[in-house]
């Protein structure tokens, strides 16, 4: 099926107005996600529970309904999804949930967004190891030097937010897997831009936010867990939702065996039907051509820049993702945002700025952008 992308820029009003290349740092939003919006507020503002159900048992339904559209986006189980309200508290329950013992160890890359450096293995005696960049990447060889038989868990993002650098999480599976560790993956930015297969490339769990490339929601976001590690990770805290009480309650118990015991309370109900629509939208469109289509942005972004001299800090655009190296990086940010063009500048890591596209993107945004950069 071909996709003709530039009809979809309709879509996002924000468009006619932006040239809008920060998605990186937040994903813009389509005309159908602010319907869902609408859904939910129409349903309880008129007060419209269809049939027999309460509203709440139609928001829990819906968000079961979800919970099986999100897993299938990303191929995984339904029961080894869990909602969460950010990528860091996804994080935080793989962290705090791990039977941590004095000696252990636990390793990341330098520039992880959620450094694994936390006041729970700091409590336990979890010695930090840092896996450090070698120019815009990170080497499979020094990872296996900084792993060994008491790492616990190695926790990478499969995208850097910093430059883009796309991990092969197959073969940091394989190194952590050699010692008994597991792998910890936060896929913000690879998640309804990548066609990812995180089973294929046996880690062992993911968390990841929508508001990004999902088109998603903000305050909601997800975590799997591999089916075999659910009945060793322990919740981290406990609610009426996944209560362990066995007296007189009206609540029903979560299973050990499924990822919704890690839910303790209620749900961001609006933001799962914004999310429906977010999932039917990009399900339309394909992520294999979505993925196509940001990387070749991507790759103009970066031949673009290579060609006017600057210092690319992005090794290979192989995601959507493309940073270099500029001089008083935010000033020039700030001077492209009253321009309505929008990247993100930062002195961290040297002065640099970020590119991020997505698919609503098209060849005209990228040569704006490189004709404004000096």
């Amino acid at each position: 099926m071909y996709v003709d992308f530039s009809s979809v820029r309709g879509d996002f009003p924000a468009l006619a107005e932006w040239t809008y290349l920060d998605n990186a740092f937040v994903g813009l939003m389509p005309r159908q996600v602010r319907e869902g919006y609408d859904e939910y507020l129409d349903l309880w503002y008129r007060f419209m529970p269809p049939g027999d159900s309460t509203i709440l048992q139609e928001w829990v339904a819906r968000a079961s309904r979800v919970r099986g559209m999100v897993a299938g986006f990303i191929h995984v189980k339904p029961e080894e999804l869990a909602y969460t309200m950010c990528t860091g508290s996804g994080l935080n329950i793989v962290v705090n949930g791990t039977g941590w013992r004095r000696g252990d160890n636990a390793v990341f890359p330098e520039w992880e967004h959620n450094p694994l450096d936390t006041y729970t293995t700091r409590r336990h005696g979890v010695e930090p190891r840092v896996w450090r960049p070698r120019g815009g990447s990170f080497e499979i060889g020094d990872l296996e030097r900084l792993v060994d038989d008491r790492t616990r868990l190695i926790q990478v993002s499969h995208v850097s937010y910093v430059n883009g650098f796309r991990l092969d999480l197959g073969e940091v599976s394989r190194v952590a897997h050699e010692h008994g560790a597991k792998v910890l993956v936060d896929a913000t930015q690879a998640v309804g831009a990548l066609n990812v297969d995180y089973v294929g490339d046996g880690v062992d769990y993911v968390a990841f936010a929508p508001y990004k490339y999902l088109m998603g929601p903000s305050g909601l976001a997800f975590l799997y867990v591999k089916r075999e590690n659910l009945a060793g990770l322990t919740p981290d805290r406990t609610g009426w939702k996944n209560q362990v009480w066995g007296g007189d309650n009206p609540e029903e118990s979560s299973s050990a065996e499924s990822a919704d015991k890690f839910e303790y309370g209620t749900l961001h109900f609006q933001g799962v039907y914004a999310m429906e629509r977010s999932i039917e939208y990009l399900e339309r469109l394909g992520i294999q051509r979505i993925e196509k289509r940001n990387l070749s942005l991507a790759r103009r972004i970066h031949d673009g820049l290579t060609e006017k001299g600057k210092e690319v800090w992005t090794p290979e655009p192989r995601s959507t993702i493309v940073s270099y190296f500029q001089e008083d990086a935010t000033g020039l940010a700030a001077l492209l945002k009253a321009e309505k063009v929008k990247v993100t500048g930062r002195k961290a890591h040297g002065d640099h700025i970020r590119v991020s596209v997505h698919f609503y993107n098209d060849e005209e945004d990228v040569d704006r952008l490189l004709g404004m950069i000096p």
